[in-house]
Protein backbone atom coordinates (compact mmCIF):
# COMPACT_ATOMS: atom_id res chain seq x y z
CA UNK A 1 0.00 0.00 0.00
CA UNK A 2 1.33 3.42 -0.91
CA UNK A 3 2.12 5.52 2.14
CA UNK A 4 1.16 9.18 2.13
CA UNK A 5 3.21 10.78 4.90
CA UNK A 6 3.27 14.54 5.32
CA UNK A 7 4.72 16.80 7.94
CA UNK A 8 1.95 18.83 9.50
CA UNK A 9 2.55 22.11 11.21
CA UNK A 10 0.19 24.35 13.05
CA UNK A 11 -2.48 24.08 15.65
CA UNK A 12 -5.90 22.49 15.43
CA UNK A 13 -9.00 22.90 17.52
CA UNK A 14 -9.69 19.18 17.26
CA UNK A 15 -7.64 16.13 16.35
CA UNK A 16 -9.65 13.06 15.38
CA UNK A 17 -7.75 9.78 15.26
CA UNK A 18 -9.42 7.35 12.89
CA UNK A 19 -11.27 8.18 9.69
CA UNK A 20 -13.82 5.43 9.93
CA UNK A 21 -17.49 6.27 9.62
CA UNK A 22 -17.73 7.98 13.02
CA UNK A 23 -14.48 9.95 12.58
CA UNK A 24 -15.52 11.17 9.14
CA UNK A 25 -18.99 12.20 10.29
CA UNK A 26 -17.56 13.97 13.34
CA UNK A 27 -14.97 15.83 11.25
CA UNK A 28 -17.64 16.83 8.74
CA UNK A 29 -19.95 18.15 11.44
CA UNK A 30 -17.19 20.05 13.25
CA UNK A 31 -16.01 21.72 10.05
CA UNK A 32 -19.49 23.11 9.36
CA UNK A 33 -18.20 25.96 11.53
CA UNK A 34 -15.59 27.76 9.38
CA UNK A 35 -13.81 28.99 12.51
CA UNK A 36 -12.98 25.46 13.67
CA UNK A 37 -9.91 23.63 12.40
CA UNK A 38 -9.84 19.84 12.42
CA UNK A 39 -7.05 17.36 11.77
CA UNK A 40 -8.42 13.95 10.75
CA UNK A 41 -5.79 11.20 10.95
CA UNK A 42 -6.12 7.81 9.27
CA UNK A 43 -3.48 5.07 9.38
CA UNK A 44 -4.21 3.83 5.89
CA UNK A 45 -5.24 4.98 2.47
CA UNK A 46 -8.06 6.57 0.57
CA UNK A 47 -11.12 4.62 -0.51
CA UNK A 48 -10.10 4.66 -4.17
CA UNK A 49 -9.90 0.86 -4.58
CA UNK A 50 -12.57 0.18 -7.21
CA UNK A 51 -14.11 -2.79 -5.35
CA UNK A 52 -15.11 -0.52 -2.46
CA UNK A 53 -17.65 1.22 -4.68
CA UNK A 54 -19.24 -1.86 -6.24
CA UNK A 55 -21.95 -3.65 -4.19
CA UNK A 56 -20.40 -7.12 -4.50
CA UNK A 57 -16.94 -5.64 -3.87
CA UNK A 58 -16.96 -6.60 -0.19
CA UNK A 59 -15.95 -10.06 -1.43
CA UNK A 60 -12.67 -8.52 -2.59
CA UNK A 61 -12.19 -6.12 0.35
CA UNK A 62 -12.69 -8.40 3.34
CA UNK A 63 -9.56 -10.50 3.77
CA UNK A 64 -7.51 -8.20 1.54
CA UNK A 65 -4.52 -6.64 3.32
CA UNK A 66 -4.97 -3.44 1.29
CA UNK A 67 -8.38 -2.76 2.82
CA UNK A 68 -8.70 -5.01 5.90
CA UNK A 69 -6.54 -5.15 9.04
CA UNK A 70 -6.89 -8.98 8.86
CA UNK A 71 -7.67 -9.37 12.56
CA UNK A 72 -8.69 -12.74 13.97
CA UNK A 73 -10.49 -13.61 17.17
CA UNK A 74 -8.86 -15.70 19.85
CA UNK A 75 -9.26 -19.43 19.35
CA UNK A 76 -12.47 -20.73 20.87
CA UNK A 77 -13.01 -24.17 22.37
CA UNK A 78 -16.63 -24.04 21.22
CA UNK A 79 -15.39 -23.65 17.65
CA UNK A 80 -13.13 -26.69 17.87
CA UNK A 81 -10.14 -24.47 18.57
CA UNK A 82 -10.63 -22.28 15.51
CA UNK A 83 -10.24 -18.52 15.30
CA UNK A 84 -12.59 -16.47 13.16
CA UNK A 85 -11.75 -13.65 10.81
CA UNK A 86 -12.76 -10.27 12.23
CA UNK A 87 -12.88 -7.83 9.31
CA UNK A 88 -11.97 -4.25 10.23
CA UNK A 89 -11.64 -1.57 7.59
CA UNK A 90 -8.16 -0.35 6.79
CA UNK A 91 -9.20 2.52 4.56
CA UNK A 92 -10.89 5.90 4.69
CA UNK A 93 -14.45 5.17 5.80
CA UNK A 94 -13.37 2.21 7.93
CA UNK A 95 -15.50 -0.91 8.14
CA UNK A 96 -18.41 0.63 6.28
CA UNK A 97 -16.15 0.97 3.25
CA UNK A 98 -15.32 -2.73 3.12
CA UNK A 99 -18.58 -4.37 4.17
CA UNK A 100 -20.77 -3.16 1.33
CA UNK A 101 -22.77 -0.70 3.40
CA UNK A 102 -21.57 2.33 1.46
CA UNK A 103 -23.40 1.29 -1.68
CA UNK A 104 -25.90 -1.35 -0.63
CA UNK A 105 -28.28 -0.68 2.23
CA UNK A 106 -29.36 2.25 4.35
CA UNK A 107 -32.24 1.91 6.79
CA UNK A 108 -33.56 4.18 9.48
CA UNK A 109 -35.70 1.43 11.03
CA UNK A 110 -39.24 2.42 11.90
CA UNK A 111 -40.94 5.08 14.00
CA UNK A 112 -42.26 2.59 16.56
CA UNK A 113 -38.77 1.30 17.41
CA UNK A 114 -37.53 4.74 18.39
CA UNK A 115 -40.70 5.68 20.23
CA UNK A 116 -40.50 2.39 22.16
CA UNK A 117 -36.84 3.08 23.07
CA UNK A 118 -37.79 6.56 24.27
CA UNK A 119 -40.59 5.12 26.40
CA UNK A 120 -38.57 2.19 27.83
CA UNK A 121 -35.45 4.26 28.56
CA UNK A 122 -37.38 7.25 29.85
CA UNK A 123 -35.27 9.43 27.55
CA UNK A 124 -37.44 11.40 25.09
CA UNK A 125 -34.36 12.13 22.96
CA UNK A 126 -34.75 8.65 21.41
CA UNK A 127 -38.20 9.48 20.04
CA UNK A 128 -38.74 9.32 16.28
CA UNK A 129 -39.57 13.02 16.07
CA UNK A 130 -36.19 13.92 17.60
CA UNK A 131 -34.00 11.39 15.73
CA UNK A 132 -35.56 11.90 12.28
CA UNK A 133 -33.87 15.30 11.74
CA UNK A 134 -30.51 13.70 12.62
CA UNK A 135 -31.07 11.01 9.99
CA UNK A 136 -32.06 13.59 7.40
CA UNK A 137 -28.84 15.55 7.99
CA UNK A 138 -26.88 12.42 6.99
CA UNK A 139 -28.93 11.61 3.91
CA UNK A 140 -28.55 12.70 0.31
CA UNK A 141 -31.06 10.72 -1.72
CA UNK A 142 -31.40 11.42 -5.43
CA UNK A 143 -35.19 11.54 -5.02
CA UNK A 144 -35.03 14.13 -2.26
CA UNK A 145 -35.91 13.91 1.42
CA UNK A 146 -39.00 12.11 2.65
CA UNK A 147 -40.48 11.00 5.93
Amino acid sequence: MKQNVRKLEGEFDYIIVGAGMAGCVLANRLTEDPDISVLLLEACGKDDYHWIHIPVGYLYCIGNACTDWLYKTQTEAGLDGRALSYPRGRVLGGCSSINGMICMIYMRSQREDYDDWAHISGDPNWSWDLVLPVFKRSEDHYGGANE
